[in-house]
């Protein structure tokens, strides 16, 4: 039986599980886990920063209005959908619409499917039409996500920070 996550924003009682989710990326790239928390910021600061960039308020310069989904699993968070309102033009080309992870504990569960058709149905509501969607050559898993949800291969770039091949897709919402 699929294990069903619960995907929301995050909560003011939610500091512990951001914190110990977190540790499920140890060894992996923060941004995989967040992109705004860092080392010292106080939950309260975090979530008004969430907030903020949802709004579209004191936004960091090349940041867009965005809205960060997380995926708890019995009050354990084991992975996250960012979700950018719009694109500017870095997101035109890397990024997209829409990014999801699954802490490496948690893969090959299906959660990375209940991710990303959250983070979907999150820009269908906000009224996006077609989503911009990119992902590493060389990760099958979210590759077959994408084209199995209709995704329509554009082409494939040339990630400028790793220099790793990017595909690239254009999703009907």
């Amino acid at each position: 039986m699929k294990q069903q996550l619960n995907i929301r924003q995050l909560g003011p009682d939610d500091e512990e599980a951001f914190l110990a989710g977190g540790e499920s990326w140890k060894g992996e790239e923060p941004d995989w886990h967040t992109f705004v928390w860092s080392e010292g910021m106080t939950h309260t600061a975090h979530l008004q920063r969430l907030l903020d960039d949802f709004h579209g308020r004191n936004l960091e310069p090349g940041k867009v209005p965005n809205t960060m989904l997380y995926g708890f699993l019995n009050g354990v968070i084991v992975g996250r959908c960012s979700i950018r309102h719009e694109l500017n033009d870095f997101l035109r080309n890397f990024g997209g619409h829409l990014g999801y992870g699954v802490a490496p504990p948690f893969r090959k569960r299906g959660f990375g499917t209940q991710l990303f058709q959250a983070g979907r149905a999150h820009l269908k509501q906000l009224g996006t039409k077609r989503a911009f969607i990119t992902c590493a050559t060389d990760n099958i898993a979210s590759r077959k996500m994408i084209e199995d949800a209709g995704g329509d291969y554009q082409d494939e770039i040339l990630d400028p920070f790793d220099q790793k091949p990017t595909r690239r897709y254009w999703l009907s919402l």
